[in-house]
């Protein structure tokens, strides 16, 4: 799929996910227009009458939102970014909370929306497959066919917001505000692309924070080139002295202050480590940032053990 980068990116999510034309209220995921639209690919006629009239309310838009696509190990991704924060809440209410009108809490920077139903692929399907010959009565084994394969109508959707990454200013991670921002959309892209590669294919392998890491490790590698301990450390809020009160550490471990000060001791020792692992790594001359991440994961009891400690 080529980039979309204009308002159209909206527009083009709404053509495939229909209930994007939907308003978060209490309730519409039970009601007979929302199953309609998501269980069973119809466009209710008031929804019809609702964008031939209003079209796509509801979204501020941006010339700065942006539609691609990924090819990551664990399989293609689409990403989204929307750079009006209104429109990314308003979108994970939307997707991820079958529009119903739940809070999306200020920090959450990313979320991942696993398995959608794009109904416009299946109608693609039909329409190549009657004019290839097939009838109206034989369809419907077709269509049993093609959705046998979830991958054949399922979409897996990646979408990201904007400000800096982990709430940092510019000033805090050491850039001018333009770069911060560029830098950050990119930390932001592939570390969630990080996330659902380890996700999807090391589930076996499960410890948050080693995810967290790997995730800051890939974003900053494909953001900036290289893995900046410091930078990686002021994500947590590590330090060999503690944690720091801002950092996301708080968001995945640590009871008392006691027990969170002396994980970021240990999370701060790890983090120097991975950047001695990943700085040979890059010796090396390897720019295939997720070979470098498969890598890691070879090592990643290494890690752990310190973590946990």
């Amino acid at each position: 799929m080529d980039e979309v980068r204009t308002s159209s990116v909206m527009q083009e999510m709404a053509y495939r996910y229909n209930q994007l034309y939907l308003t978060p209220e209490k309730g519409v995921s039970g009601t007979g227009v929302y199953s309609d639209i998501v269980r069973y690919g119809k466009l209710p006629p008031e929804i019809d009458e609702k964008i031939k009239n209003e079209g796509l309310s509801g979204f501020k838009c941006s010339e700065k939102d942006r539609l691609f696509s990924e090819n990551t190990p664990a399989g293609m991704v689409d990403i989204l970014f929307l750079q009006e924060r209104s429109d990314f809440e308003r979108f994970v209410q939307v997707m991820v909370y079958s529009c119903e009108p739940a809070a999306v809490a200020s920090k959450i920077e990313s979320a991942e929306i696993l398995g959608v139903t794009n109904w416009r692929k299946i109608e693609n399907h039909m329409n190549d497959y009657l004019s290839n010959g097939g009838s109206n009565l034989s369809w419907r084994d077709e269509l049993r066919k093609f959705t046998n394969n979830k991958k054949n109508y399922q979409d897996t959707i990646l979408v990201i917001g904007s400000g800096g990454y982990c709430g940092l200013t510019a000033e805090e991670a050491g850039f001018e505000k333009d770069t911060w921002e560029e830098i950050s959309v990119k930390i932001k892209i592939y570390s969630s692309c990080a996330r659902y590669i380890v996700r999807k294919l090391f589930s076996d392998y499960k410890d948050i924070i080693w995810e967290e890491m790997l995730a800051d490790c890939a974003g900053l590698l494909y953001a900036t080139g290289r893995y900046d301990v410091s930078l990686a450390k002021k994500f947590f809020g590590v330090s060999g002295k503690g944690y720091d009160r801002r950092g996301k550490l708080i968001n995945f471990k640590g009871d008392s202050e006691f027990e969170i000060n002396e994980l970021a001791v240990r999370v701060s020792s790890a983090t120097d480590k991975l950047g001695n692992y990943v700085n040979r790594m890059l010796a090396e001359d390897n720019t295939d940032y997720y070979r470098i991440l498969f890598r890691l994961m070879e090592e990643m009891n290494t890690f752990v053990s310190i973590i946990k400690g």
